[in-house]
């Protein structure tokens, strides 16, 4: 429950971090094998470019989701195993990943048309496997922050103790 008492929410189960770490290390072979086909396609395209391909619009369009696909794989690694950047940082570069690649996508469907295809489609299927990371990111940094600290927290079975004295029944309460 969003938002709610800190002290409900569950503990992690042991097959759930297995199944999350599994999750995540198949959103980021995505990402990478996109990432990889971005570079190659484009180191191709600079070394043997296509005739048929109006190349200026092709060059602006491989250079913006190349370098936008790149740089998420860089943020992908951050969100999971490696943490190369601050919080801050990484805000920023996935704001400009992001202007990069849409900026790419529609420069190369607009301009270039269907020889861009592939690439935007390569986008896309990295974005959505960064969207994916990033949201369990920040599901698992808002779990850590709600989480109570180890020192304090108790387990089901234990009743915390009262910090006031216990008062007698049908009578005052002792000084």
């Amino acid at each position: 429950m969003p938002g709610g008492d800190p002290s409900r929410v569950r503990p992690p189960q042991k097959g759930g971090r297995a199944v999350r770490i599994g999750t995540l290390l198949v959103l980021l072979a995505v990402v990478l094998i996109a990432a990889l086909s971005m570079v190659v396609s484009f180191i191709d395209f600079v070394v043997k470019p296509d005739p048929s391909v109006r190349a200026g619009p092709m060059y602006v369009t491989l250079t913006l989701t190349t370098a936008a696909t790149v740089l998420m794989l860089v943020m992908s690694l951050n969100a999971t195993f490696v943490p190369l950047m601050s919080r801050a940082n990484a805000a920023s570069l996935q704001l400009v990943s992001w202007a990069m690649g849409i900026t790419g996508s529609v420069t190369g469907l607009l301009t270039v048309g269907r020889p861009a295809g592939p690439l935007v489609w390569r986008f896309a299927l990295a974005a959505i496997a960064f969207m994916f990371i990033s949201r369990q990111n920040v599901r698992l940094t808002r779990a850590r922050a709600a989480a109570p600290p180890a020192s304090q927290a108790t387990s089901a079975g234990q009743v915390p103790a009262h910090r006031r004295g216990r008062q007698r029944r049908g009578g005052r309460k002792r000084q």
